[in-house]
């Protein structure tokens, strides 16, 4: 090849001729010829660098990627220190230009000497662009920007060399750009050109191995001597890891946002000056206000009531002083819009900053205010049935025999029997033998129609004495009109049955009294015409008759005038109301003297429709029928009585109407509604607890039975696997009936408050491992749990047994639900004084319109009735983790999986608690 060029007269007299130095080097780097300018430039005579390595009058050659790559098009110029024949280093400058002959790679390089004040300037300029980590470039102005220079951060940012920006049309930088915000770069682009100023950008690009990444990017436009942009010059930089923890964080903030904003709880934030921070959602809806309005307010000057104010600000003030802890529940009234205050249940804890100095206090509320009224209420109701002067009784209608199921404390002081005693019989037993009642019958035919009755009967009591009962019983119907309870309300009124056989008895005896004066007086008129008994005799007689009379017509008048809760009222059959007595008078503004022998028309103190009614009823009374209702009046309930009344000649002369207030019984009969509701309901969960426990039980103790037999049935050498296989169902499912009895017992030591923390220290981190190798059995095929934790040793002190029964309840719930090749991570934290177990799972959710219910006894979500469990297990955890001074929540979506939270002190000392009720 050399004799071929060197003949070459065209070649040879360029190559000669060229001021500049000239050299042919292979892809090796040898060199195949120089010319004269080359060799004198280096000090070296003609022929003495052929077959010399370039390297070695140009050091830094293979050092410098122009020099790697040979077979790259057009590159230069490049600045190089060249070494002449002495070994002295000079500056030259470099151009390359690439060429193939004979299927042979040659490089012809054009170098002369540099001048030294720019290439040392040049080359701290270099230097610095080689040492910044974005991309330094200069483009033209006309899409799509050709690349004039690019810095070699290029390659490291987006894959791609800067020989492909300056020399591969199908490679510019706004091919890079991701579609998704090209449009908006290009005008971005286009207004910063047109105001000629300098602008920043931020984008995507897609790398050479399509990686997404970020850039940033200050772009300045460059200016002719016209004032016109003739370039765009700038810096690059990759800002991806800034923008994915951006992003990152942004997710996290409005997850926690929505959390908050969906708890049903307030949730604020106060800082040290007293001002709001934070709120959520809810926190304005309690206090009627948009969020604007409340943050940067005042908490305790704008929603403290005044007479609070002083004492919670000074308790604030202690807190921030660090003089006290902050309370964990503390309950304090705050003023909503309108000056409505709202009684709220906080939980409170201390916002710190690096130097674990306070800033601030963050509480979480709940909203008791009508949780307390209904309480309080419900407790003076309850005190007020115990105290009522009527005996109550509640009669399930369901049960064979109709047993009493609920008596007050009268029921028991009139009857003399005690609760227990009566409780589960049906209430003939107050009967005794005397059974051959009016009453009885008119009770029995209401009771099997369903409908309310009031009648008089004669009862005993548990010493065998006899007492009148004025019974009410009225029915009770659930929502599907079926019949469930009876209410009874006794009322003892022996006395007045007593009075009115007294009264029937003194009208007898008056009766007597008058015949017999009548015959005595027939005597004395007999004996006056036979035997002259003087007039005066006679006359002491009768007058001692007449005083008789009048005395036992005034003890009617009192018995009358004292009857309790009520009123006597007689009427004729003209409609005129000839009699009227009763403590009841006063109340409804009765004068007796105005009244008495005025026709009812007359009577102002009934309507047009009451007076029509009343006399509808004493013309059934008058034609011999008893009649018995109740009516209001005024406000009041009376229950209504009506019989008619004889005169000697045994014609119905009179309507006599008894009116008994029964205000105080209907008020206890609604009481007693409410409170048989409430029973019901407590019936289901009993119902619903017997039937998932049986439903429970019978699963594993099926399968326990059927291997027992199948072992039983393989007892032949040979079949040694098959019988470890049924053996291990056994073992399997007998573990199964332990957890759900531990369940149950669990859960009933926690209601009869009989479970004590114990907590000792331990190393949580080899006590969590040691849970995981426990549980390996229960795995499904392919998963994996995976613990992840901040330090590699922590030590707390706790309750390692209720701990432990926390912890294997939640990883058991994330195996059961997760399905196969799932993995499950137990992540562990701890921050200060505080501890956060996180596990996560993959598994089927928890559907969001019954996640409310996810901690109560016995709850199953819809999702997951055909898995095996109690429903007891997280109500179990929620308790056990209150009772180690902690809290539970949970975040799930349905299709995605669950992820459980811990958040437990490190040393349990600082918050003990010692049993639960």
């Amino acid at each position: 090849m050399n004799e071929q060029l060197t003949n070459s007269d065209l070649f040879q007299s360029i190559f000669e001729s060229s001021l500049a130095g000239l050299f042919v080097v292979d892809q090796h780097g040898s060199i195949l010829i120089a010319n004269m300018s080359a060799q004198k430039m280096f000090g070296y005579v003609e022929g003495e660098l052929v077959q010399r390595d370039i390297q070695f009058i140009i050091p830094d050659w293979k050092l410098n990627a122009v020099g790697a790559e040979m077979n790259k098009v057009v590159v230069g110029p490049n600045q190089f220190y060249g070494r002449d024949r002495n070994g002295v280093k000079f500056p030259i400058d470099i151009r390359i230009v690439p060429t193939v002959v004979k299927s042979q790679n040659l490089k012809v390089i054009y170098c002369k000497p540099a001048d030294i004040s720019v290439f040392e300037s040049d080359r701290k300029f270099r230097t610095l662009i080689s040492n910044v980590s974005g991309i330094v470039y200069r483009s033209k102005t006309d899409r799509p920007w050709n690349i004039e220079f690019i810095s070699e951060a290029c390659l490291n940012i987006t894959g791609y060399s800067p020989a492909q920006f300056y020399d591969s049309p199908d490679i510019s930088w706004d091919i890079l750009i991701h579609p998704e915000d090209l449009s908006r770069i290009l005008l971005e682009v286009e207004k910063g050109m047109a105001d000629k100023k300098q602008y920043q950008l931020t984008y995507r690009i897609a790398t050479a191995n399509k990686q997404i990444k970020w850039i940033w990017e200050q772009v300045s436009c460059v200016m002719d001597e016209q004032g016109n942009v003739c370039g765009l010059e700038g810096f690059m930089q990759d800002i991806t890891k800034g923008k994915e923890i951006e992003m990152a964080l942004d997710k996290e903030k409005k997850l926690l946002r929505q959390y908050m904003d969906s708890s049903p709880t307030m949730f604020l934030v106060i800082n040290k000056d007293h001002t709001v921070e934070l709120v959520n959602k809810r926190t304005c809806e309690i206090l009627g206000l948009e969020q604007d309005a409340i943050l940067n307010k005042n908490w305790f000057g704008n929603f403290i009531p005044a007479r609070d104010k002083k004492r919670i600000t000074e308790l604030f003030e202690v807190i921030f002083q660090e003089k006290l802890e902050v309370p964990n529940i503390y309950e304090n009234h705050i003023v909503a819009k309108g000056g409505e205050e709202r009684l709220i249940q906080w939980s409170n804890a201390t916002l710190r900053n690096g130097n674990n100095e306070i800033i601030g206090v963050v509480s979480s509320g709940l909203d008791i205010t009508e949780t307390t009224f209904l309480q309080n209420t419900l407790n003076i109701r309850n005190r007020a049935l115990e105290a009522v002067g009527n005996g109550i009784i509640i009669v399930d209608a369901k049960l064979p025999d109709q047993p009493i199921i609920y008596c007050n404390k009268s029921f028991t002081d009139i009857t003399g029997y005690g609760t227990e005693e009566v409780t589960g019989k049906n209430c003939r037993f107050l009967q005794n033998d005397d059974r051959d009642q009016l009453g009885i019958a008119q009770l029995a035919r209401a009771v099997k129609e369903g409908t309310p009755c009031r009648v008089l009967v004669r009862n005993y009591r548990k010493d065998g004495a006899l007492f009148w009962n004025d019974l009410f019983i009225t029915p009770l119907y659930d929502k599907n009109e079926k019949l469930t309870h009876f209410i009874g309300v006794l009322n003892d009124v022996t006395e007045i049955q007593d009075a009115k056989k007294k009264l029937e008895e003194y009208a007898l005896h008056l009766e007597n009294t008058v015949e017999e004066r009548t015959r005595e007086v027939q005597s004395t008129v007999q004996k006056l015409v036979s035997t002259s008994l003087s007039l005066e005799d006679q006359l002491v007689e009768t007058q001692r008759a007449e005083r008789k009379a009048k005395l036992s017509r005034a003890l009617f008048t009192a018995i009358a005038h004292n009857f309790p809760n009520g009123v006597i009222m007689v009427f004729n059959s003209d409609y005129e109301l000839v009699y009227v007595e009763g403590e009841e008078m006063d109340r409804i503004n009765i004068n007796k003297s105005d009244f008495e022998g005025i026709p009812i028309d007359h009577i102002p103190v009934f309507s047009k429709w009451q007076i029509n009614k009343i006399k509808s009823d004493i013309r059934k009374t008058l034609r011999g029928s008893n009649i018995s209702f109740e009516v209001d009046f005024q406000n009041q309930c009376y229950a209504v009585n009506s019989t008619p009344l004889y005169s000697d000649e045994k014609e119905i002369k009179w309507a006599l109407f008894v009116y008994n207030n029964v205000t105080e019984q209907k008020e206890v009969q609604h009481k007693l509604e409410k409170t048989l509701k409430v029973e019901k309901e407590l019936n289901e969960l009993k119902s619903r607890f017997i039937s998932m426990a049986s439903h429970e039980f019978r699963t594993p103790l099926s399968a326990i039975l059927s291997s027992a037999i199948l072992i039983g049935k393989q007892n032949e050498p040979g079949k040694e696997d098959r019988r470890m296989k049924h053996v291990s169902r056994i073992r399997n499912n007998v573990k199964d009936l332990v957890v759900i009895l531990n369940d149950f017992l669990s859960l009933s030591k926690l209601e009869e408050g009989k479970v004590q923390v114990k907590p000792k220290s331990f190393e949580l981190i080899q006590f969590v491992k040691m849970l995981i190798d426990e549980l390996e059995p229960n795995k499904k095929e392919g998963q994996d749990i995976v613990l992840k934790h901040s330090q590699p040793s922590i030590s707390v002190y706790l309750d390692p047994k209720l701990l432990n029964h926390i912890l294997i309840n939640l990883l058991s719930n994330a195996i059961k639900y997760s399905e196969e090749q799932k993995e499950i991570i137990i992540e562990i934290k701890v921050n200060g004084k505080d501890l956060s177990i996180n596990i996560k799972d993959k598994g089927i959710g928890i559907p969001k319109e019954e996640q409310k219910n996810l901690f109560n006894r016995f709850f199953r979500a819809e999702n997951a009735t055909n898995i095996q469990g109690t429903g007891l297990g997280l109500h179990i955890v929620k308790q056990y983790t209150e009772l180690l001074s902690g809290g539970v929540s949970f975040n799930s979506e349905l299709g995605v999986g669950s992820t459980f939270s811990l958040m437990l002190p490190v040393n349990i000392y600082e918050n003990e608690k010692n049993s639960i009720n």
